[in-house]
């Protein structure tokens, strides 16, 4: 190409843009100075009005173009239709033959250079190739008596992608439905072996029929055909906001390419904007995104080209399983991308503890005053009972009067530890069931009362059948029939939540904001409930961006609307707070916690029990952000503020005592952790909690055992949570059963049951490929305990290629500084021991103490890692060293793990041999 065409392509394509956009392309260009100089001044010339040179340019441009009554072939010019960086499109009829056709014919546009002529006859030879309704076909071409190439198109009357978007795809299906047909034909270009390379709405026409047509394959690449080196592979000619990293950054493009693109429209098409940060396009009505479609879209849009989907057909497939609500494949990325952002400030180890307890904490804490009321309601259920013995016509006001009398019991009472309404309820449901059921709506309003006490005694398979009967075929008469409905099914679809009966929750939770929204549309209150209510039940389904977004909409609702009941106000702050918390969003969840605690300042006394939840969330977002020892402090303050108002006993005792003895767990004071968890104890058996949640309780109790170096009763603590899964009859895939099988192997590995052990973690491992895939967390967490056991038993040859592995695991899902790294190194270090590579062993344990050191959170780790290099020493007969390291280490393990502790036993070992005299 000649120094004139390579300025006359430059200059086409910079001068549209701002001028500062232009300086930092002529800097990317690495042309020659006078190149850049020459190329610098045409671009100046073209913003002065008046400039001989700029005249000269536009005199030459406009020669170029052709005349409107110009003929190409059997064509005719009619009028422009629009012009782009290389060409300008023209309306032309048939002017030969014996019927009326429009076509759009494309030439070049402005300087006609050799580059720009070599693509359009590309272009053309692409068309050629291609034949699919949802490609505009050509039609006709051929060269002008200059050597000018034009090609002839079919002609599409129709509005661009964006504006027919905006006109006429109001909904998600109509918006898929239309990059549905986009894919469909790039597929077909990449089954041809050409790659688009600049797809953009601008290049997207929607006829009046909803037929699809894409344009304009001018900078469209044969992958096979016509190359002269790799770098043809790239052009630095793109749409920006639409063309991926690689095409910006003149590297290799791939399919690969034309799959972000399409994803960048994706986005735009369902929310208006290019990327997650950019303005929005305030003409077209944004959806919302749940989890699985913004995995889909993060995918697509991935900024590396091996992360993107592979093909159309692996993109389309996605999509169309989320139009069936089947898990998307995207889905996994998604998982990685939060569990990066969340393990990067926790200790491996803690992970399952603080997820689970979440997630029981959500719901035992939403019914927490409920469930107190239930406790002090004995006598309400006597007359309950009572009721259910006299006549129908009496029975309604009874229990209107019970509904009442619950309602009016304070939330502020502590439950009772003399608990016997179960008794009560039992009597009452067997007087139920041996009832004439002639009157049937009695007999099932009666279900209803009783399957919500029972849920709140924690008797959740009893509650879901009584309230399943209760609900069946009923209708309500009235408005008020109607919101109680919506109550009861409220009830049932949180009971519901917590057997993880998704779909079925789902359905009732709708049901009850349906009967809400039509009886009570005003009632704003009413509105944040079933907010507040869906998305715990889409919590529950792991579909927490859906959870979040609902819960944002109810607490802007409290706010904007000023709804007076504080309450419900700071309950979405509370919930909205701890699930941001969960995610990782540590800023915006201290943010809405501190917020609310703000205005429960302002209008409620200062030991208000209201005040409780938001303490807590609060609490969970400075764990989120890696601060446990100001979490620790709220969680005391919130503990002492309890103690205050209600005693030590009731759910929101176990909660707070539970969430204190994990942030405990965190810090490293194992025996601390456990002695609150023993407090914890007592509330636990106070609530009636169901058995899986009972059984969540005690894994937590175990891990703090464990790392406190208390085996056996950490065994018995395990062994006691698999018992209650097996008395609720819990399948053997259920994800916490197999937590908890995972965290019994690793303990018999410390107390020396290797080989059962390795059997257990290994059947894990296979089942966790094939449930949760090579790609998640805890397919990393089991590969790494099988290393650690390795380690244990002295047994490189199984143990490296596991530990190998676990590295790779590991660092796609957390970030390099986090510590599970330096123990990577510890176990490295053992196993170069073994093999007496001292050298090796010294250098990898002095890495992993650094590593430590810079972590304040990690004293215990950093006393094993020094205890270890004190035994390293002894071996390479360097005693006075292996003391000094001891004097720093012991004081740690001896302050905060138990002496079975198996490192610490090992460095009281060392430090028999070695006669060192400090105090235990």
């Amino acid at each position: 190409m000649s120094a004139g065409d390579r300025l006359a392509e430059h200059f086409e394509r910079l001068c549209d843009l701002p001028p500062e956009q232009q300086r930092r392309a002529i800097e990317e260009l690495g042309l020659e100075p006078a190149e850049r100089d020459e190329l610098t001044r045409l671009l100046a010339a073209d913003q002065s009005e008046g400039d001989p040179i700029r005249e000269a340019i536009v005199d030459s441009a406009v020669n170029a173009e052709p005349r409107q009554s110009a003929r190409f072939g059997a064509w005719k010019l009619v009028r422009e239709l629009g012009a782009g960086g290389m060409g300008t499109v023209f309306l032309a009829e048939r002017v030969e033959g014996q019927f009326e056709q429009y076509v759009a014919i494309k030439l070049l546009r402005g300087f006609p250079t050799s580059e720009s002529m070599r693509r359009l006859r590309q272009e053309r030879q692409i068309l050629a190739a291609l034949d699919h309704p949802n490609i505009a076909r050509l039609l006709d071409g051929g060269e002008t008596e200059d050597g000018q190439p034009w090609l002839a198109m079919e002609y599409v009357a129709g509005l661009p992608l964006l504006e027919y978007v905006r006109l006429h795809a109001p909904s998600m299906r109509e918006r898929l439905a239309l990059i549905d047909a986009m894919l469909d034909a790039i597929e077909h270009a990449h089954q041809h072996l050409i790659i688009h390379r600049d797809l953009k709405p601008a290049n997207v026409l929607v006829t009046e029929a909803g037929t699809v047509k894409l344009l304009d394959f001018g900078i469209a690449r044969l992958i096979a055909v016509g190359e002269q080196d790799q770098r043809s592979t790239s052009t630095r000619i793109f749409s920006r906001g639409y063309a991926s990293p690689e095409q910006q950054a003149g590297s290799t493009i791939t399919t690969a390419s034309d799959i972000f693109s399409l994803g960048v429209m994706l986005r735009e098409m369902l929310t208006g904007r290019r990327s997650d940060e950019g303005a929005a396009d305030a003409s077209i009505t944004p959806l919302r995104l749940d989890a699985d479609m913004a995995g889909i879209i993060a995918k697509a849009t991935s900024a590396r080209p091996e992360d993107r989907y592979t093909a159309i057909g692996e993109l389309r497939d996605d999509l169309d399983r989320y139009r069936d609500g089947r898990p998307v494949r995207a889905t996994a990325m998604t998982r990685r991308y939060r569990l990066r952002k969340f393990v990067g400030r926790h200790r491996i180890g803690a992970l399952l503890s603080v997820a689970a307890m979440l997630v029981l904490a959500l719901f035992v804490w939403r019914l927490d005053r409920e469930r107190e009321r239930a406790v002090l309601a004995e006598s309400s259920a006597q007359l309950a009972l009572a009721a259910s013995e006299r006549d129908a016509a009496s029975a309604r006001a009874s229990l209107e009067f019970l509904t009442d009398a619950l309602s009016a019991a304070s939330p502020d009472a502590a439950m009772s530890t003399q608990v016997r309404v179960r008794d009560l309820l039992d009597a009452a449901r067997r007087k139920l069931e041996a009832r004439d059921r002639s009157d049937g709506s009695f007999t099932q309003r009666m279900q209803r009362l009783l399957g919500s006490l029972y849920s709140q005694l924690g008797e959740i398979r009893i509650a879901r059948d009584l309230l399943h009967d209760g609900l069946a075929g009923v209708v309500p008469k009235d408005s008020v029939d109607a919101l109680r409905l919506a109550d009861d099914y409220e009830d049932y679809s949180m009971v519901l939540g917590m057997l993880e009966e998704g779909d079925a929750a789902l359905a009732a939770a709708q049901n009850a904001a349906r009967w809400r929204e039509q009886y009570a549309p005003d009632d704003k209150v009413l509105r944040v409930r079933s907010l507040q209510m869906l998305a715990m039940v889409v919590h529950r389904a792991g579909k927490d961006e859906e959870a979040i977004d609902m819960l944002r909409q109810a607490y802007r609702l409290g706010i904007d609307e000023a709804i007076a009941d504080i309450d419900i106000r700071l309950e979405s702050a509370q919930l909205l707070a701890s699930l941001l918390a969960t995610r990782g969003d540590c800023e915006e969840a201290l943010q809405v916690a501190d917020d609310g605690l703000a205005r429960a300042g302002e209008e409620l006394p200062t030991d208000a029990p209201a005040k409780l939840p938001l303490m807590r969330a609060r609490a969970l977002a400075l764990n989120a952000c890696g601060r446990p020892a100001d979490a620790e402090a709220v969680f005391r303050a919130a503990i002492a503020l309890q103690e205050r108002v209600a005693g030590g006993g009731g759910s929101r005792m176990m909660v707070l005592t539970n969430d204190l003895a994990l942030t405990l767990n965190e810090l490293g004071r194992y025996q601390e952790a456990a002695e609150m968890l023993s407090r914890a104890d007592k509330a636990v058996a106070d609530i009636g909690l169901g058995k899986i949640d009972k059984a969540i309780s005690w894994v937590n109790r175990a891990g703090t055992l464990e790392n406190a170096g208390d085996y056996e009763a950490t065994l018995k603590a395990l062994d006691t949570a698999i018992a209650l899964l097996d008395e609720d009859h819990v399948e053997a895939e259920n994800q916490v059963r197999r937590r908890i099988e995972r965290s019994q192997a690793r303990t018999f590995g410390l107390v020396g049951r290797h080989e059962e052990a390795w059997r257990i973690l290994s059947d894990l491992r296979q089942r966790c490929r094939r449930i949760e895939g090579e790609d998640s967390g805890e397919y990393a967490m089991i590969t790494w305990q099988l290393a650690l056991l390795a380690g244990r038993m002295k047994d490189p040859a199984r143990g490296l290629p596991l530990l190998d592995e676990a590295e790779r695991l590991w660092s796609a899902l957390v970030p390099p500084a986090h510590q599970v790294f330096a123990h990577i190194l510890r176990v490295r270090a053992g196993f170069a021991i073994a093999k007496g590579d001292y050298a090796d062993a010294d250098r990898m344990l002095g890495q992993a103490i650094a590593a430590f050191e810079a972590h304040a959170s990690s004293a215990v780790d950093l006393a094993i890692a020094r205890s270890e290099l004190a035994e390293l020493r002894e071996r390479e007969q360097r005693p006075a060293e292996a003391r000094e390291l001891l004097a720093r280490a012991m004081p740690v393990l001896r302050s905060t793990v138990l002496p079975a502790e198996v490192s610490r036993a090992r460095a009281e070992r060392l430090a028999s041999r070695l006669g060192f005299k400090a105090t235990p």
